[in-house]
């Protein structure tokens, strides 16, 4: 009697301290917020990227934000040690890395691709968030399951994380005329068939009033919410809901990643050599394509119990929405030409706001984290896709716009 009086007393003891002592991470309120750091500092880095972009160009304004990323990488791990506010911090100079990621997609085919070659140029590059997920996802699962531990995940990636953007500035220049080991006659391929380049004022006013750009924004919106829904959470539907284990998370999660750049890459191509149609059509079956086949996987794993099938229609979502690049980003290049900078600036700021909202979203509708909080949630997501999709393929077009066509040329700096 004496030995069960003393486990009944631990056993409450463990408890009141779980209760009033548990670490911070533990809390749900915390966490979320953590995953909103990432968006809360691409929103602080995206701010001043048009502007910085204008002045210093794309190479060092890239360099500069993906160092300060690295940085928050490799404090992580001792932040947390310290505590909440310091984990947040770091989480928010992570974000600030990726703030100009869409726009350096929209920016660098349109100066360095061949026309030619554009959207295939423009599928390898955005192949870069696939990459990430491929090889960041399998490899934490191991080290999380490793004698390194957790910590060695930040300390890893976040020196590659450097070491990356340190190459990058050495090797890239704005300009292909500037590039030492670019021959006069790949210069000629790149610059056949694209306009002068001007430095002009952005005209702010006519693009956010432009339906074609509007509606791409809204577009944008709601694939993102789909996305960032999937491959922020889609690690905890595969362990709570699927019941996978830990290391197979890791894997199933970069599955689609991998699936969904081959795909990507090979759309890319299709779409260059599909020269018989015009733009519009070929930009708006690309979207079509994607935002569809991810609402259909999206309800199959709204409405089924049984894993594969709702492994593999996770699997098809992702894939299909990683073709939406070949179709709004597309639309929005053809649409702006030298303003595009800002526009893609605009869908990357809604991105952030999807990524803080998304942990909202998933608390409010999953606070239990059961099958059925998932199913609705899955519903919801994919009417918000059908409703910010609906009127792309009707409003936009493929020529570009007047604001894109300065007036007075001779005011304006030749560069």
């Amino acid at each position: 009697m004496g030995t069960e009086i003393i486990e009944l007393k631990a056993n409450i003891l463990k408890k009141v301290y779980h209760k009033f002592y548990t670490h911070w991470f533990e809390r749900n309120t915390e966490k979320s917020l953590l995953f909103s750091g990432a968006a809360i500092g691409g929103l602080l880095g995206l701010v001043p990227a048009v502007p910085l972009i204008t002045s210093l160009g794309l190479r060092n304004v890239q360099t500069i934000s993906g160092i300060i990323s690295s940085c928050g990488a490799l404090f992580f791990p001792l932040a947390i040690s310290i505590g909440f506010y310091t984990s947040f911090l770091c989480r928010i100079l992570q974000g600030i890395g990726s703030a100009i990621m869409f726009t350096t997609v929209g920016v660098v085919p349109g100066v360095w691709a061949p026309s030619s070659e554009a959207n295939t140029f423009m599928a390898i590059l955005s192949c870069a968030l696939q990459l990430s997920n491929i090889i960041c996802m399998p490899v934490s699962g191991l080290l999380c399951e490793s004698s390194l531990g957790w910590r060695s995940i930040y300390y890893l990636f976040g020196a590659l994380t450097l070491f990356v953007y340190v190459v990058f500035w050495f090797t890239y220049t704005d300009d292909p005329k500037l590039h030492r080991n670019v021959s006069q006659k790949e210069l000629g391929k790149i610059l056949t068939g694209k306009i002068e380049k001007i430095k002009e004022a952005v005209p702010y006013r006519a693009i956010s009033t432009d339906p074609t750009v509007l509606i791409t924004w809204i577009s944008c919106f709601g694939g993102n919410m789909g996305f960032f829904v999937l491959s922020l959470y889609g690690p905890t539907y595969l362990r709570d809901i699927l019941k996978f284990d830990v290391r197979e998370t890791g894997f199933l999660s970069a599955l689609p990643f991998i699936l969904s750049a081959i795909i990507k890459f090979t759309a890319g191509q299709v779409s260059d050599k599909l020269t018989f149609l015009p733009e519009k059509a070929r930009f708006v079956f690309f979207a079509a394509t994607s935002q569809i086949g991810f609402a259909a996987g999206l309800v199959v794993m709204a409405f089924t119990s049984n894993r594969l099938i709702a492994q593999i229609a996770f699997n098809f979502a992702i894939v299909s929405s990683g073709l939406n690049i070949m179709g709004v980003i597309k639309c929005i290049q053809l649409r702006c030409l030298q303003h595009v900078h800002f526009a893609i600036a605009v869908i990357s700021f809604t991105a952030y706001v999807v990524q803080f909202l998304a942990p909202i979203i998933v608390s409010v509708i999953c606070p239990d984290n059961t099958a059925e909080q998932w199913t609705i949630l899955f519903l919801f997501i994919t009417g918000i896709i059908i409703v910010c999709n609906a009127g792309f393929p009707f409003i936009t077009k493929s020529e570009a716009a007047d604001y894109t066509k300065p007036k007075d040329r001779s005011s304006i700096e030749k560069y």
